[in-house]
């Protein structure tokens, strides 16, 4: 399992005389707890799979001052072909983004199955993801608790049920709602969850940056900051590449465009597109 460990706080609906007054601040509004344990991570190539493992959730490294944690981990696979993973965690702890692309000069057909795996204090609904065409110009979502906020899900993958038993140790309060497929590539493959805000909620910025620069098709490894250069260049990267993505039909030049599914998704990041 990819550990992670962050808490997501669902909102949950104001009290009747609430709903008549001025809008309450998200902070002051009572919340449902839900904690993204990991991702269940599978690997299928040459007719074998693998699991991805990490015993350590993405801490620091310098960079929780600077409002996120960042992890980012170089994984061979076969002789000339690497496989790169991105995690993103906001200090808000309303949202999780993780990507993979496939870098080396002799990539195959490789293809990934995330789950994300989650738990609560309280019984988790044993619903999955469903398509939401009524919002953003359609989302994927879910709703945990019968009275609370949805999770949101957007992503250039496939979702589908999980396709294996998930084990969690006799936890109870579980639940792996769906699994998400990728075929990778040199593009990059994304999961962002986050956490469903009211309407007049704000969105962290950083995860629409981390989505711009994820899906920047000119991104070389070999250039990405790491954590060891601190969070400075990494933030003015994100930045950068956040400047110049374009919705899928723009024809300004220096820039870079992204297919239907991620625009919307980063239009919610990013009111001014």
């Amino acid at each position: 399992m990819i550990k992670i460990d962050a808490l997501l706080k669902l909102l949950e609906p104001l009290p009747a005389p609430l709903l008549a007054g001025p809008p309450a601040p998200a902070a002051c509004r009572p919340y449902k707890g839900l904690t993204l344990c990991g991702f269940d991570v599978r690997l299928e190539t040459d007719g074998r799979t693998y699991e991805l493992l990490t015993t350590d959730a993405p801490d620091g490294d310098g960079f929780r001052s600077c409002g996120f944690a960042f992890a980012r981990r170089i994984v061979p696979l076969v002789p000339g072909m690497l496989l790169e993973q991105q995690i993103v965690l906001p200090n808000a702890g309303d949202a999780v983004g993780i990507s993979w692309r496939l870098v080396g000069n002799k990539i195959r057909p490789v293809r990934l199955t995330a789950t994300p795996l989650f738990s609560s204090v309280e019984r988790i609904s044993s619903e999955t993801f469903v398509f939401d065409a009524e919002h953003d110009g359609g989302r994927l979502t879910w709703s945990p608790f019968r009275d609370s906020g949805k999770i949101v899900a957007d992503t250039n993958g496939q979702c589908t049920e999980p396709a294996v038993a998930i084990d969690f140790n006799a936890q109870e309060n579980t639940a792996a709602p769906s699994a998400f497929v990728f075929d990778l590539g040199r593009p990059t493959s994304l999961l962002l969850l986050s956490v469903e805000l009211p309407t007049n909620g704000a969105t962290d910025p950083l995860v629409g940056q981390f989505l711009a620069d994820s899906a920047n098709p000119r991104r070389e490894h070999c250039n990405l900051p790491t954590a060891a250069q601190g969070p400075v260049p990494l933030l003015r990267q994100l930045k950068a590449n956040s400047s110049r993505i374009r919705r899928p039909h723009s024809q300004r030049r220096f820039c870079y465009k992204i297919d239907e599914v991620l625009w919307a998704a980063y239009r919610r990041y990013d009111r001014s597109a």
